[in-house]
């Protein structure tokens, strides 16, 4: 059974979504070069299905993938937002779409287009309920500013770039990528670090292959193998270390931050380990303009899992603020109760913890 709040319902915001269109429609809504990269994942139910079920409370939890009610279309998903009791939502691509934009290969630029020119739709279409996030490839820095401008020009609400690589082959603190990081700080497009961004990060593809640690297959199950479950955060971590100790907040203090579908329960430690190390470097505690937990408090949203004790997290390490809701809709690891899983764990911490969870917190990056 799903769960309603009623003090909440029709206000929550939702820091994570994705847009997800059956691969046999991909043509018709991205275009040709988004079409056939799609092609070796078709027939695979969780990408493919189009029989959607009738919007209901529960068909709106309950079904995943691309047969979920309003999974594919900006009209259906307002409709299947105002059953969910959500007023504003974030919205990711399938990252079976965001890899190959992201790739090197001939037609990357293509799918990169056909992708954003589709946010640039979905936002308009949304009346500003709707927040898909424009990717961008930061293979060069030029490249990923003419984007961003073009993003921002059309009305996109957000973007998203990997965290695994180093943005043009640079540190993020660099003086090199500061105009990236001005542009989109000024235009006030969030930027967003979600699952599947981290390719990279690793400099070699051996970790994971070992019995247990190898992912499965979207058909067989578990394709977030193991050694990415334990390990999925630490290509943020690195991102982040570098840009809070290399001053990019301080520089853009408009800037903001999200990072997406990579749990919460190593924020806390985190921040304590960037705030005792600051003990060791003269050039940081005169270099820079706040602490650590300023930067996170001002400036980053973090999303749980469902399943994650946020409380006490929370009650451990404070920073209340920097946690906030998502449903993951319609991705199965979103689970069909996520309203009632998270209300359960953050209701005893009181009514205003409920609402900063569940409303306050992610307007940093859903400002109206």
């Amino acid at each position: 059974m799903t769960t309603t709040v009623p003090a909440i319902h029709g206000r929550i915001n939702d820091l994570d979504s994705h847009l997800q269109v059956p691969i046999s429609r991909w043509g018709e809504v991205f275009g040709e070069a988004t079409a056939r990269f799609g092609e070796r994942f078709a027939g695979i139910s969780l990408f493919d299905a189009t029989d959607e079920p009738e919007l209901t409370t529960e068909s709106v939890w309950t079904t995943k993938g691309t047969a979920a009610p309003g999974a594919s279309t900006p009209e259906g998903r307002l409709a299947a937002l105002d059953i969910m009791g959500i007023e504003r939502q974030l919205i990711f691509p399938q990252v079976v779409l965001a890899l190959p934009a992201w790739s090197d290969h001939p037609s990357a630029s293509a799918v990169l287009g056909e992708y954003n020119d589709a946010v640039l739709r979905w936002t308009v279409a949304g009346h500003g309920r709707l927040r898909p996030t424009a990717l961008l490839n930061l293979t060069t820095i030029e490249g990923a500013i003419t984007e961003a401008e073009r993003m921002a020009a059309g009305g996109a609400r957000a973007v998203f770039i990997q965290d695994g690589i180093a943005p043009g082959g640079r540190s993020p603190a660099a003086p090199e990528v500061d105009p990236l990081w001005a542009l989109l700080a000024e235009a006030g497009l969030p930027v967003t670090l979600h699952i599947g961004g981290q390719e990279g990060f690793f400099g070699s593809q051996a970790w994971p292959e070992a019995d247990l640690l190898r992912p499965g297959s979207f058909s067989t199950g578990e394709p977030v193998g193991p050694h990415m479950l334990a390990t999925m955060h630490l290509a943020a971590q690195n991102y982040l270390s570098a840009m809070i100790y290399g001053g990019v907040f301080d520089r853009h203090p408009t800037l903001r931050v999200g990072v997406i579908e990579l749990g919460a329960m190593w924020v806390g430690p985190f921040v304590d380990f960037l705030e005792d190390r600051l003990r060791l470097s003269r050039r940081l505690r005169e270099g820079l303009q706040r602490r650590p937990t300023e930067v996170f408090l001002d400036q980053i949203r973090v999303t749980p899992f469902y399943w994650e004790r946020t409380a006490r997290q929370i009650e451990r390490y404070g920073m209340a603020n920097i946690y906030a809701f998502s449903t993951d809709f319609p991705h199965p690891e979103g689970g069909t109760d996520p309203i009632g899983h998270m209300a359960t764990d953050i209701s005893p911490l009181g009514d205003k913890a409920l609402e900063d969870f569940f409303i306050h917190s992610a307007e940093l990056l859903l400002p109206e």
